[in-house]
């Protein structure tokens, strides 16, 4: 992934990822959308990356959503399955995880949830699907 300038409300750091999830569960409210962080609940954002794949967005433009949305998923991930953020620094993942935060899961092993929805968004997969896969 290209080096991208975004304009982020929080520190790009695993003691605030939470908050990126908390400020995208807000926004999706004051839509009128309720998200209870549950695997079902990610339906709604691979319906949202859909709606961007189709209007042609680039990464560039819905950056900052798409990291709120790899922050829902990875709480999603770790409120069903256990698991916390940390830097990716010192784990498998830190060569390959274009995001500083990576979720370390409870059986031991690394995802790299943040960045999913940017993947998802240029290759068409689903965050469901990446639920399923770990």
């Amino acid at each position: 992934m290209a080096e991208l300038r975004l304009a982020l409300a929080h520190p790009l750091d695993a003691e605030h990822a939470p908050a990126f999830a908390a400020d995208i569960v807000a926004e999706a409210a004051s839509q009128g959308i309720e998200l209870d962080y549950s695997v079902e609940s990610l339906e709604y954002f691979d319906s949202v990356l859909e709606s961007l794949r189709a209007s042609g967005v680039t990464v560039e433009q819905v950056a900052e959503v798409l990291l709120g949305i790899g922050a829902y998923l990875g709480e999603v991930i770790s409120r069903v399955d256990g698991g916390s953020w940390v830097s990716s620094a010192g784990t498998t993942l830190e060569k390959t995880a274009p995001l500083p935060i990576v979720l370390a899961l409870s059986s031991g092993a690394y995802v790299d949830a943040a960045s999913q929805p940017f993947v998802a968004l240029r290759d068409g997969t689903t965050l469901v699907d990446f639920y399923r896969s770990i």
